[in-house]
This record gives C-alpha cells, sequence and structure tokens, in this order.
C-alpha cells in the first residue's frame, strides 16, 4: 500500500512523505495512537515508499514493483516485524535476536525496516536492550515502534524515537476502510463506522445484527421524544427502549439497553454537530458519525436546539454510568424518555 492510499491521518501522512522526499526519515521513529487506527498499516507504507523501486516524484512507493507488492503481502526478506509472543510480551531474547538481524546488511531492500508492534509489550529489559541500536541504528537499518500506549515504554525508549501520533479515523475514512479491506457490505459499514468511534478493530468486535437493532431502537426513542409528549408516551418510549429482541443471546435487558445508549449518544452528538456545524463547514458536509442517517436527523434537528441537545446527551451519559452502578434497566430508560 501506498502511503497516499492510507485513509484518515493525513498531517501525519504528510509529515511522514516530507521526509521521504528529502530522504531524512529518522532511523527510529514511534508511532502512537488508538488501537486500530492504521499505525502498522503506515509503517508498512513507509517501508514501501523508502524501498521502492520506482518511487513517485513525492517520494511515495509506486505499489506495483515487486519489492512494495511483497511487502504488502508481507513477503519481502528485509522487513522484519517483531510482535509479542503467546504471552503477550517481548522478551529480552526475542529483542536481541532482531537486534543480531538489523546489524546485517540488507539482503535487497535500501533499508531493513524493523516493525515492533505492540511496542508497549517489551519487557523492561528488552528495552534496555534496545537503547543503543535505538539510538545509533546500523546504517542500513531503521527501527519503526508502533503502540498504543506509549506511556509504557521508558522514557530513555521515547525520548530516543522521534513521535508521530495517530488519532482516530472519521466516520467516512473508516467507512471506507470497513468496505475496502474487511469485507464488510456498503450497506452495513455506516452504520459499524459509527459504533467504531475512529477504531477499526472496533468496529469489527460489533454484532452487525445487534448493531442495527439498537440504533434503530434509540431512533425510535429519539423520533418519539422529539415532539416533547406527555409522560405516558414518553414511558411507552421507554418501555420498547429495554424490550429484548426475539433473537438467541441478545442478552439481558441491561446489556440490551447499554448498546442502544451507545448508539443514542451518537445520534444525539449527530443532532448537535447538524445544529452547530463546524467552522468552515456546512451542514451537509459536517462530520456524522452517522451519515447514512443524515436526512432523518436533519428533519429532527428543528425540535432539538443546542440547549436541549446538550441536556439530552448529558441524560445519556448519566443514564449510562446509572446502568454501570447496576440501577434497573427500566428504572433508567424510564428517567432517560422523561429527562430528554
Amino acid at each position: 500500500m501506498r502511503l497516499a492510499e492510507v485513509l484518515g491521518h493525513a498531517q501525519p501522512r504528510a509529515l511522514i512523505l516530507r521526509a521521504v522526499a528529502a530522504r531524512s526519515v529518522p532511523q527510529s521513529l514511534l508511532f502512537d495512537g488508538p488501537e486500530g487506527v492504521g499505525k502498522r498499516t503506515t509503517a508498512l507504507a513507509l517501508a514501501a515508499a523508502i524501498n521502492c523501486q520506482q518511487p513517485g516524484i513525492d517520494g511515495d512507493g509506486c505499489g506495483t514493483c515487486s519489492s512494495c507488492r511483497r511487502i504488502s503481502r508481507a513477503q519481502h526478506p528485509d522487513i522484519v516485524s517483531l510482535v509479542p509472543n503467546e504471552k503477550g510480551t517481548i522478551t529480552v531474547e526475542m529483542a536481541r535476536d532482531i537486534i543480531g538481524q538489523a546489524g546485517y546488511r540488507p539482503f535487497e531492500a535500501r533499508r531493513r525496516v524493523v516493525i515492533i508492534d505492540d511496542a508497549d509489550s517489551l519487557q523492561p529489559s528488552a528495552q534496555n536492550a534496545l537503547l543503543k541500536t535505538l539510538e545509533e541504528p546500523p546504517p542500513s537499518s531503521m527501527f519503526l515502534l508502533v503502540t498504543a500506549r506509549p506511556d509504557s515504554l521508558l522514557e530513555t525508549v521515547r525520548s530516543r524515537c522521534p513521535r508521530i501520533r495517530f488519532g482516530r479515523l472519521g466516520p467516512a475514512d473508516l467507512a471506507q476502510i470497513l468496505i475496502r479491506h474487511c469485507g464488510v457490505k456498503a450497506a452495513q459499514a455506516p452504520g459499524l463506522a459509527a459504533i467504531g468511534d475512529g477504531c477499526v478493530s472496533r468496529a469489527l468486535a460489533q454484532d452487525t445484527g445487534e448493531l442495527v437493532e439498537a440504533r434503530a431502537a434509540a431512533m425510535a426513542l429519539l423520533q418519539g421524544v422529539a415532539g416533547r409528549p406527555p409522560v405516558m408516551a414518553r414511558l411507552g418510549l421507554a418501555q420498547r427502549l429495554v424490550e429484548i429482541p426475539r433473537k438467541r443471546g441478545a442478552g439481558t435487558d441491561r446489556e440490551v439497553l447499554a448498546r442502544r445508549l451507545d448508539a443514542l449518544s451518537l445520534l444525539v452528538r449527530d443532532l448537535g454537530v447538524l445544529g452547530a456545524p463546524p467552522v468552515g463547514t456546512s451542514v451537509a458536509d459536517a462530520a456524522l458519525a452517522n451519515p447514512d442517517l443524515g436526512r432523518d436527523l436533519s428533519a429532527m434537528a428543528r425540535h432539538f436546539d443546542t440547549a436541549r441537545v446538550l441536556n439530552s446527551f448529558a441524560a445519556v451519559d448519566q443514564a449510562r454510568r446509572s446502568l454501570d452502578r447496576n440501577q434497573s434497566a427500566k428504572v433508567v430508560a424510564d428517567w432517560l424518555a422523561c429527562e430528554m
């Protein structure tokens, strides 16, 4: 994959591309950011750009030469990955082995690239073993440390590696990744992206059927309370919010309500975006977490001014915390329906 093809992360990609074009990429780098947002993918794209046989004017890899293709298939002998063992750690022996490999000239690449995935799994002794190599890597090698928990690394390690920070993916980028690379159907991707909170692994961990059902139930409550109905009508909506679907393994009423509250939080957030789009954007291009529901949400937005959106968002958050403290699902749903 080329750096230009990595979805999201415009600023980190631009920084990396400038360094590649100027042939000034540091030999030790730390990629940190949330789980499942594309840090390792970017590391592989960087390795491809550095070793591409036909690089572009901007320094990016071509994606079609033998080197680029083998790197994308994880078949290049000079692109080495160090990952945790079955116990979830990277031992000092594993670190010393990779240091030894890095000391030799590459078989065929311009530069051997060592990618240490889940670098926070390095045992302290393994981190100490890497210090000298990170400070002065062999001329023909570079080290890319990838982690979602940089504070778990020793300060001496962090100080030797310039950091490139990755944020969460936007819903549109996440949906495209799910469709292109994860086999998710186009109709399901926006919903998974909405609940994935910018993280591919979290989106894929969701049960698609449960997600669709939870979002539909949350939307029904939102539409039901939009016109400020009387209390009895609100209690009826609350009753439907805690109904357990007729599906094996749907979970308890508390588990069902938790999923629906998570979906409801994102829907209320979207109402706020529609009511006050980010500076420099229009309502039409505001970044919705549920872009496929944009038309229905826009129709409801007139019922939710800024004060009501903030109150509703706070109410959903309070409901979720009450549920976590073992409050009855029905009591939580009744209170929420009346509060919104």
